[in-house]
């Protein structure tokens, strides 16, 4: 049996250990280092790597629209069609009474038992029908909204989305630019309720009464109602040089259908467009800036905000912040998703071009843009909070309304408008492939 090898030097064993663990010190400075240069290089705000799309300008797609100035004589209305529908009443419906004020756009045709009981307040049992016919016309002058908008902010509050006792109401089309009509026999709100809007103009019609049946008074039906609402209706639209041939309809024309499916805010965004814009963020529940300027019935708004930061304290390093937006539209009948979402597209819009708004934000550099969805538009919020400037953009798929807004803070790159806005875009047109059904 062989002797066993001898054991090298103890001081010898020792330096080589030290040379080993030297050497690995030195791997790992290297790789170290290699990693931190590899994500110094070619990113200019040090938290972000991009790269971004460059957001592409579009021809303007908002029409300017009509602004109303001048109200109709008797709102519109003709003496024939005020005697067949509220027989023996007041020849001036402008005249102002006990619970109204009268004048331009406020008119009113009362008429009791046919026109043959000529009091103002009559009381008794033996009267054999009522009949009331209002027309009210009111101009949206547009102090902290576009007219415009303001109207349509007035029309949607009746629309299919609101709520009542009697229902929701029914869509009217050939009447103005948009129109609906309620009906109810309950006693505070019976007849029928319609509305209308021509430009910045809302019109507002109600057509109600009873007859006498077997000792009751019954209120009109349905389609007396409607049809002498119909009747006044087209004539004041007439008047002021808009549609004038009123039908009821089940949905919108052409019905764009909704979206099948609409991802949460927070999902809609994959983790590597983040990376592009704030790596390393954390996300948290947000709030939107364009939606929340203009509200409208039937839009419901949920929000996600990504936050990176390469410092603890607000008022040192750099910072990021995304903010994705997600407004679903209600789809009450067949195509009123799409219209709601493209009434509040358009309203948001008007308010920007005409520099209108109900907060105290200054937006400047507003531009269309051709895409993402069928309608967009960039815009930039100067001087939004400590962290300057904001870029936005704001696009419109069928019944979805998506709002990205990009803003930081940085001592080493001047972020402002460009890339403020192309970083929101490339968000943007990741958004919008997750819209697709």
């Amino acid at each position: 049996m062989s002797d066993p090898e001898p054991a090298g030097p103890p001081l010898r064993t020792g330096r080589r250990r030290l040379a080993l663990a030297g050497a690995a010190a030195v791997v790992v400075l290297v790789v170290t280092v290699a990693v931190v240069a590899s994500r110094g290089s070619g990113d200019p705000g040090g938290i972000s790597d991009g790269p971004l799309i460059a957001a592409p300008a579009g021809a303007e797609q908002v029409p300017a629209g009509r602004i109303v100035k001048k109200i109709p004589h008797n709102c519109g209305v003709s003496d024939g069609t005020a005697a067949r529908l509220a027989p023996g009443s007041d020849p001036d419906p402008e005249k102002g009474g006990v619970f109204r004020e009268g004048g331009a756009g406020d008119c009113s045709w009362y008429s009791l038992d046919d026109g043959k009981a000529k009091c103002g307040w009559c009381f008794g049992d033996d009267y054999r029908n009522e009949r009331v016919l209002d027309v009210d016309i009111s101009l949206a002058t547009g102090i902290q909204q576009s007219p415009i908008s303001e109207a349509m902010q007035m029309v949607g509050m009746t629309g299919p989305g609101s709520t009542g006792r009697s229902g929701p109401p029914k869509i009217v089309e050939g009447l103005g630019e948009e129109a609906v009509v309620r009906y109810s026999a309950e006693q505070e709100t019976e007849g029928a309720n319609l509305a209308f809007r021509v430009g910045n103009a809302v019109v507002s019609v109600r057509y109600t009464g009873w007859d006498a049946v077997r000792g009751r008074e019954r209120t009109i039906s349905e389609k007396t109602a409607v049809d002498g609402a119909f009747a006044a209706a087209a004539e004041t639209a007439k008047s002021m040089g808009a549609a004038a041939r009123p039908v009821l309809s089940t949905g919108m024309h052409p019905a764009t259908p909704a979206l099948g499916r609409v991802p949460r805010p927070c999902d809609a965004v994959p983790g590597a467009t983040v990376d592009k814009v704030a790596r390393g963020a954390y996300r948290r529940r947000g709030a939107s800036t364009l939606m929340a300027i203009v509200n409208q019935a039937g839009l419901s708004v949920d929000s996600c905000t990504w936050k990176a930061r390469t410092s603890r304290y607000s008022n040192e390093g750099r910072s990021r912040a995304l903010t994705v937006s997600l407004a679903v539209a209600d789809e009450d009948v067949p195509g009123y998703g799409a219209f709601t979402a493209t009434r509040q597209y358009q309203a948001v819009y008007r308010n920007l071009r005409e520099k209108k708004s109900i907060t105290l934000d200054d937006f400047a550099e507003l531009t269309p843009l051709t895409g993402p969805g069928e309608r967009a538009f960039a815009v930039t919020e100067v001087g939004s909070g400590s962290s300057g400037d904001a870029g936005l953009v704001l696009f419109q798929k069928r019944n979805v309304l998506v709002e990205v807004a990009y803003e930081g803070a940085d001592k080493e790159l001047d972020l402002r408008g460009r890339q403020l806005i192309d970083s929101a875009y490339t968000v943007a047109v990741a958004v919008e492939r997750s819209l697709r059904s």
